[in-house]
């Protein structure tokens, strides 16, 4: 039988995965309306700026030596180019999010049916594809987030940069990749041991 907290956990992340494929939708038809209809109020693309005036910011003794921020720019009238590459900004890091979500998803499923499920090859094989989802998942939406947040700068911004460091989130994604693949090294190796003492009795 499954125990309670694999249970609470299927759950909680089925909610928030149904949520995430709410948001994104959501997302995907405030970008078509960038893109055709304009950008209504409150509703633009969020960029980095890093040439923000400190005067008077810093107390006495201090000094502030390095600045970003981050701003909302509203495109006047539709733009489905500005729309497009808006779209490329957040659309891979959510499908990478929505794809690992349902990996674990499905992996907890199986799980609820008894222990000898979870700890099974089909589970080693559900958290290996989850690592390398994380990983490579992570990597494409960095990079293509630098090249269209890079572009995105220079269409909106009186000043912009040729390169945008990827959000720092980015590494903690990675580390999360690796950690899941080396679960699933484990889970295998297990399973594997496993079938040869129940073999051998």
């Amino acid at each position: 039988m499954p125990t309670r907290w694999i249970i609470r956990l299927d759950i909680l992340l089925s909610i928030g995965l149904a949520l995430g494929c709410l948001g994104a939708l959501a997302g995907l038809v405030m970008n078509a309306g960038m893109a055709f209809f304009g950008t209504p109020s409150g509703v633009g693309v969020p960029l980095r700026v890093f040439d923000v005036p400190v005067d008077g910011l810093a107390a006495g003794g201090a000094t502030i030596d390095a600045v970003s921020a981050e701003v909302t720019v509203r495109p006047d009238g539709a733009e489905p180019l500005q729309g497009l590459l808006h779209l490329l900004m957040w659309a891979p890091g959510t499908a990478t999010g929505l794809l690992a979500m349902f990996t674990l998803v499905r992996a907890l499923r199986r799980a609820r049916s008894g222990d000898r499920a979870l700890f099974s090859a089909a589970t080693a094989r559900d958290l290996r594809r989850l690592g390398w989802i994380l990983i490579a998942g992570a990597l494409v939406s960095a990079v293509i987030g630098m090249v269209t947040e890079a572009i995105l700068s220079s269409m909106l911004l009186a000043e912009s940069h040729p390169f945008y460091p990827p959000p720092g989130e980015l590494l903690g994604v990675i580390v999360a990749g690796f950690a899941a693949l080396g679960v699933s090294e484990i889970v295998r190796r297990g399973v594997a041991l496993l079938e040869e003492v129940e073999a051998t009795i």
